[in-house]
């Protein structure tokens, strides 16, 4: 399964500069990469990358690109989070070391 996997997730397409790839124990968690805008500089030119990593996609091709579009759909609202600001305050800046990236926040104390 490795193998034909390891192909799928080479044959997945999205943004330009969002790279995907098989890392992990047994090489079997997606790994989603891209470069983008520092969210905590965004009036910049400063770029980042970031990297979301996700556990043992299913094995049916069928369930497996649906399994990737939640996965994106996880890694973009995590973005999303990060960017969206009112008069610069973030009230729904997501987790990062501090619990689940991917959990829907909110952060109402002044920043």
């Amino acid at each position: 399964m490795t193998e034909s996997l390891a192909g799928f997730v080479a044959s997945i397409a999205y943004k330009p500069g969002w790279r995907f790839k098989l890392a992990g124990p047994g090489g079997r968690w997606l790994c989603i990469y891209a470069d983008t805008v520092d969210s905590q500089a965004q009036h910049t030119t400063r770029i980042t990358q970031f990297q979301f990593e996700f556990p043992d996609p299913l094995p049916e091709y069928r369930d497996l690109c649906r399994w990737v579009l939640e996965r994106m759909a996880d890694a973009e609202r995590h973005e999303s989070c990060e960017f969206l600001t009112f008069s610069g305050f973030a009230p729904f800046f997501p987790n990062h070391q501090d619990g689940s990236p991917y959990e829907h926040v909110e952060r109402w104390e002044s920043p």
